[in-house]
């Protein structure tokens, strides 16, 4: 036994020793692995019309902002700042601007996969100065007015719509006394319509939500047209298109983060400042009375309730 346990040590004395732990500086300076961004998919994005596409690679960081650099960094754009990614819905037949900072891969999540129809195409529109993410306002925007409102398939009805709250509501009247909530810009925005849409005035618009339809028990609720002269429609899509700028700021403020900025690198919460006290002023008596420690002489004199289980009855042995 004696004999195994020396050939024990002599084997662990052999071993070579430990090298110590690099220094914090070392490892600094060693080049760190890249965060992984999930899955990269090959996206096609098309240029003015459906004609011309470039393939680019997008992962779920990838936003709209960061296309437009890279194709116009391949000089298929000008510096004019007017260029943005639109979602082509060609299943519904309509389209919207796709802010900078918002990410393409949670616009498309939102997609019919079967159908495989919709598509990004890059586009120049005057849209680009209000929805840029230096235009954020500081309040969501209200509007109202009349529109016709197209309850079903082909049916319209007039109705008075307002924004505000961050939703559409509907009554039948101005006073609003039998309104109606239509829906959240939580979850919805504002669509043009690319191809005719029979309608009782001559400019036709949309609230569609950004989710899939699979989300909604009635697909009634999914998407909602209105119709009004050009001027007014005009008005309606931007104030609904900068009340859901505000909205992705307030609920979704991570995407305005500027790139390569990690969370980690943000602005950490902050308390106020602890007033200081003088010794002298703080008062010298505890604040609660604690009273002194349990023992046996403390209760020698204690006396129960005749009739109390802990009262001496006569005969009982003494401790």
């Amino acid at each position: 036994m004696d004999r195994e346990n020396d050939v024990t040590v002599q084997r662990v004395l052999q071993r070579p020793p430990v090298p110590p732990l690099p220094t914090p500086e070392i490892l600094s300076a060693l080049p760190q692995q890249p965060v992984s961004r999930g899955p990269v998919v090959q996206q096609r994005i098309f240029i003015g019309d459906m004609q011309r596409f470039n393939t680019v690679e997008i992962t779920s960081a990838t936003n709209a902002g960061d296309v437009i650099e890279l194709v116009a960094g391949q000089g298929m754009l000008d510096r004019s700042g007017s260029w943005m990614i639109f979602e082509v819905a060609q299943d519904y037949g309509m389209e919207r601007p796709v802010r900078e900072y918002e990410l393409l891969a949670d616009v498309s999540a939102s997609w019919n996969k079967d159908k495989l129809l919709n598509a990004f195409m890059i586009k120049p529109t005057p849209l680009a100065r209000f929805l840029s993410r230096a235009a954020v306002p500081t309040s969501s925007p209200t509007h109202r007015g009349w529109v016709e409102w197209e309850s079903k398939r082909g049916k319209w009805s007039k109705r008075w719509m307002e924004l505000r709250e961050h939703g559409l509501w509907l009554s039948k009247r101005d006073t609003g006394k039998d309104e109606i909530f239509l829906c959240s810009l939580s979850n919805f925005d504002a669509y043009y319509f690319t191809r005719p849409h029979k309608s009782p005035k001559p400019f036709v618009f949309a609230t569609k939500s950004t989710d899939h339809l699979s989300l909604f028990e009635n697909a009634a609720d999914y998407l909602h047209v209105f119709s009004c002269n050009q001027k007014d429609g005009d008005g309606w899509i931007e104030a609904i298109l900068v009340a859901r700028s505000y909205v992705l700021y307030q609920e979704r403020h991570v995407l305005f983060a500027k790139t390569g900025e990690s969370l980690s690198q943000a602005k950490p919460l902050t308390r106020s400042a602890t007033r200081k006290q003088s010794v002298s002023g703080r008062p010298v008596q505890p604040l609660i009375s604690v009273p002194p420690p349990f023992n046996q002489s403390s209760t020698t004199n204690v006396t129960f309730e005749p009739g109390s289980l802990l009262a001496k009855r006569k005969g009982d042995p003494q401790p």
